[in-house]
């Protein structure tokens, strides 16, 4: 279940936030099941945690955005 990045964008902060936080249990989740032998996709843990990090890369992103935009204003 990857994300596609032009969804990513067009997603407000706060949605994006709460994404992160419902995937980072699911990260959790994945790894107890690691540990205990039932998890059969192995991939996934490695597709969360990168689905992570392009959530927090548009987060940046949108960061960025925002405090370039404050300069031209204050100009």
């Amino acid at each position: 279940m990857t994300v596609d990045l032009e969804e990513l964008r067009k997603m407000e902060k706060g949605e994006l936030l709460k994404k992160v936080n419902e995937l980072r249990l699911e990260l959790i989740k994945l790894r107890v099941q690691a540990r205990m032998g039932t998890l059969k996709n192995t991939a996934s843990i490695r597709n969360t945690r990168k689905d992570i990090a392009r959530i927090l890369t548009v987060l940046s992103e949108k960061k960025k955005e925002g405090k370039g935009k404050t300069k031209v204003e204050n100009k």
